[in-house]
């Protein structure tokens, strides 16, 4: 079974990590929750060392974060990590001084995991003031266009390898929300592709 690591800062998580685990289709993911950057590429190191071979870095590790984690990983495995196109620029800015400012908001993570079902391979954590972090796992493309519509998020970040097209298709659905998506660096490339198409 292949498995992929979807990591993102929680400051409330336990210092070894808070691990959701998701399974579908013969693969697995991980969702892992980390209090801050500075835990997190040791934690990201071990589970690499267990056998994950894709490590997926949410936005909020900015590219300071990510090169510590690659740092520590090495070439040993691909990481990638969320950036958000111009379309998204302004209103992501807008969501990260609010965060600055200690105010919550609610965000949507779609992870690409064929064969999943949505209803069930959720993750929903209640915050004050209704909101919300959700992560749901999703078969393909058009079930995450249905996770979004009518959603009410200050952000999506998905994950998992979907299509080029497919932060356009979700920002659309979603009425206009930032959407981030993973990029690689160049190094990377061909070994991402490679565990996808395993």
């Amino acid at each position: 079974m292949s498995e992929s690591i979807v990591v993102f800062p929680q400051p409330d998580a336990d210092p070894k990590g808070t691990r959701t685990v998701f399974e579908a289709g013969g693969r697995r993911l991980t969702l892992l929750a980390v209090p801050d950057e500075a835990e997190a590429a040791s934690v990201i190191a071990e589970l690499v060392a267990e056998g994950a071979g894709l490590v997926e870095l949410c936005g909020g590790f900015g590219p300071v974060g990510a090169a510590k984690v690659i740092a520590e990983v090495g070439d040993r495995v691909p990481v990638g990590a969320i950036g958000y196109g111009s379309e998204s620029l302004a209103a992501i800015s807008r969501y990260h001084l609010t965060f600055l400012a200690g105010q919550d908001q609610s965000e949507l993570f779609l992870l690409l995991l064929p064969g999943a079902d949505p209803a069930r391979d959720r993750l929903v954590a209640e915050r004050a003031g209704g909101f919300s972090f959700r992560a749901v796992a999703v078969p393909d493309l058009a079930a995450a266009e249905r996770e979004v519509r009518g959603t009410k998020v200050g952000l999506i970040e998905i994950f998992g390898g979907f299509g080029a097209d497919a932060a356009a298709r979700i920002h659309e659905a979603g009425g206009g929300i930032p959407v981030g998506s993973v990029t690689y660096g160049i190094e990377s490339m061909d070994a991402a592709a490679a565990f996808r198409a395993a």
